[in-house]
């Protein structure tokens, strides 16, 4: 990895989050933990390969391509989330900390996509 780092300018990755009866977190109004009592406590930071994090109203704030997950009729949607970067130490994201509390019937499952460097 630490190869890599070095040849690259930029780099990119995407994450999926595949839900079921989940709480939304992707929007700007459920990203942030200043909602309705549902979505308290939703928010969603990811480490990167460097250790900093990516979160909502922060520099590093990922982008929210599809938010699907507030869509809550007992079908799976999901949520994409895109990383970009001029640093390549930063990726790929390592881990997701803070997930959503889930109701009982909800069901996550993450898809990691493959991460480019330039």
């Amino acid at each position: 990895m630490k190869f890599l780092h070095l040849l690259s300018t930029e780099a990119s990755h995407s994450i999926t989050v595949h839900c079921l009866n989940d709480p939304p977190y992707g929007t700007t109004d459920s990203f942030s933990s200043t909602g309705s009592t549902l979505q308290e406590n939703t928010t969603l930071r990811f480490r990167g390969w460097n250790k900093q994090m990516f979160e909502k109203d922060t520099l590093l704030e990922p982008h929210v391509l599809q938010d699907e997950c507030k869509i809550q009729d007992g079908s799976w949607h999901q949520s994409r989330f895109f990383f970009h970067t001029q640093d390549s130490r930063q990726l790929p994201i390592v881990d997701i900390q803070e997930s959503p509390t889930s109701q009982p019937s909800s069901q996550q499952r993450i898809e990691i996509g493959p991460v480019c460097f330039l």
